[in-house]
């Protein structure tokens, strides 16, 4: 990549060529350039933190160098750090080194790459969560967090070149036709095989009451099933799971927080007090988080009226505070689980709960991601832009960001590793310590570090592989195809089927043939897992993605863990009430 200061150079070599360039002018790169300016005046005037404007069109030009492939770059070199311009001769300086490109590199870049572009460099100099979304993306944003879409309802995954079924959509048109590891090999009688993603979604979203034709390749069925499926609203659900653990613990898994979160959360509360809930494990494992408002309404759940659940600071340093309404009623004992994947909203609640010692948090440290994305919508191409504009923090006065650079690349992979989660130790290094009402630590620093660590489950290379190559779903499609002699009620099959020796041995035949080079020694040493795997894989084929999960959970070590704290969390509530 070149940097922008040797870009500048040449640019003034052809000043005079585009001596009659300015701001807004159609064609002679200020039309173009409108879209990325309508950014920068955002930035400037909305941004949580005041910005040096000269940094800015220096991140634009990179982010202009940033999409010319090798092929194309140029060699440029200069040192004008010297010279400091003014406001419209930045704009200027934006403006000649896009004509520049354009007319240098001709159709090998498209000017709305270049926008593009220049819009990210600027973004992604300002920190790692200010972002621009397209027409499109911001159509595809809205419709997550609204949590619907209109089409048949799967999760799919595009597989050598093959369409494959993971699980249908409870209660979607899909639900009851189709099942995890069909292979959908035809669409309106046109073979599938090579489609990509995005073909997929164009082919079977459509408009509600529509009808589409699918051929489906199941195991151990004679040529291919043919299904009409009417398109319809499908919902996402952020709570989709919701059952009883224990006589008298409930449990929750929330993934996301969508604008119908609250709603289902309290219709799931509601559920599980009718059968018997005295305790409660929030499950907020690899949940990026959502929307405030949502996260807000969630934290209330489990707080007493009037306290602080979150606030921000913003712009000459202007604090926002979000507190509980409706009141806890009868107190709860909670147990909040988190890892590296729980963001954003998830940690406002996880928060809120551990300040207030209204529960436990327990698992590894989360992301920490704490910057408040304001949205704009864009005038120029009716796109999105998603520009911090304040800070999170926890009653306590915590900051849930952790600290950043301009490697956007390195921040993210350090949220997925992070810390030794196996250490704790090293959960506390060079993190400040807060006290809560109840005298208990709590650590500041970026992210919210649980109360009890829950050792993460490691999985070895081999059992890598088996997920990211889909040969446990192949196989499981395929043995459950090839037998009907399962039990008929899936409450039998939860407490009563067990994988036998024989279907074992049939995987690892499988496996071999798969994978030759596997040793005997790595399929004995991983039986146990596969015996889990296959259990929870065929629940999954047979009834679908609920009782999958309910499987699956079973063997869950983390959440084996955090019931056996359920103890420590009712001493809060019994020291606090």
């Amino acid at each position: 990549m070149l940097s922008s200061g040797s870009l500048f150079v040449a640019v003034l070599a052809v000043f005079y060529v585009f001596s009659d360039l300015r701001y807004g002018t159609a064609r002679e790169g200020g039309e173009d350039m409108s879209l990325v300016f309508e950014v920068r005046e955002r930035i400037h005037s909305d941004y949580v933190d005041q910005v040096d404007s000269l940094r800015v069109i220096d991140a634009g030009i990179d982010g202009m160098l940033d999409v010319l492939s090798e092929d194309d770059a140029l060699s440029l070199e200069q040192d004008w750090e010297a010279d400091r311009p003014g406001d419209s001769a930045q704009r200027q300086r934006l403006i000649e080194a896009f004509k520049l490109l354009e007319l240098s590199l001709g159709e090998t870049v498209s000017p709305d790459s270049l926008v593009r572009g220049s819009i990210w460099g600027m973004l992604a100099a300002l920190d790692p969560h200010s972002s621009y979304l397209g027409p499109s993306d911001y159509e595809d944003m809205v419709e997550r967090f609204r949590g619907d879409f209109e089409g048949i309802g799967i999760y799919f995954e595009v597989r050598d070149g093959r369409l494959l079924v993971i699980a249908p959509i409870f209660g979607s048109p899909s639900h009851g036709k189709l099942r995890a590891g069909d292979h959908i090999a035809e669409i309106e009688g046109v073979s599938t095989l090579g489609i990509s993603d995005e073909e997929v979604m164009d082919k079977l979203r459509g408009a509600r009451g529509s009808l589409v034709r699918v051929g489906v390749a199941r195991q151990g069925r004679e040529g291919l099933l043919h299904y009409e499926i009417r398109r319809d609203r499908v919902t996402i659900r952020s709570v989709p799971y919701a059952y009883m653990l224990t006589p008298d613990v409930g449990y929750v898994r929330m993934v996301r927080f969508g604008e119908t979160t609250a709603d289902e959360l309290d219709e799931a509360l509601n559920a599980l007090r009718d059968q018997g809930m005295r305790s409660l494990v929030l499950d907020l494992r690899d949940n990026g988080g959502g929307l405030l408002d949502q996260a807000v309404e969630v934290a209330d759940f489990f707080l007493d009226a009037g306290q602080l659940i979150v606030y921000t600071e913003g712009r000459e340093g202007n604090r926002e505070e979000y507190r509980a309404r409706k009141g806890l009623g009868a107190p709860l004992p909670l147990v909040v689980l988190i890892n590296r994947g729980s963001a954003s909203a998830s940690e406002i609640v996880a928060g809120a709960v551990q300040d207030l010692d209204m529960g436990l948090v327990a698992g590894e440290t989360s992301f920490g991601k704490g910057l408040v994305q304001g949205q704009f919508p864009l005038r120029r191409n009716g796109g999105l832009l998603l520009l911090t504009v304040a800070r999170y923090y926890t009653p306590l006065g915590r900051l849930i960001q952790r600290p950043y650079t301009d490697d956007v690349h390195a921040y993210y992979e350090e949220g997925i590793k992070g810390v030794d989660p196996n250490s704790v130790d090293s959960l506390h290094v060079g993190k400040s310590v807060f006290y809560t009402a109840l005298g208990r630590r709590v650590y500041g620093g970026g992210g919210i570090t649980p109360d009890v660590m829950l050792p993460a489950e490691e999985y070895s290379d081999f059992t890598v592989e088996l997920l990211s190559q889909g040969y446990l779903a192949d196989f499981c499609g395929y043995w459950v195809g090839m037998h009907s002699d399962w039990p008929a009620a899936f409450s039998d099959y939860l407490s009563g089927y067990e994988v036998d020796g024989k279907t074992v041995q049939a995987w690892e035949d499988f496996v071999l043939d798969k994978v030759p080079t596997t040793g005997d020694s790595t399929l004995a040493a991983h039986r146990t897992f596969i015996r889990d795997q296959l259990k929870a894989g065929f629940a999954r084929v047979l009834w679908g993605e609920e009782e999958y999960y309910r499987v699956y959970l079973q063997t869950d070590k983390q959440l084996e863990a955090a019931l056996a704290h359920m103890a420590k969390a009712a001493e809060l509530v019994a020291r606090r009430y």
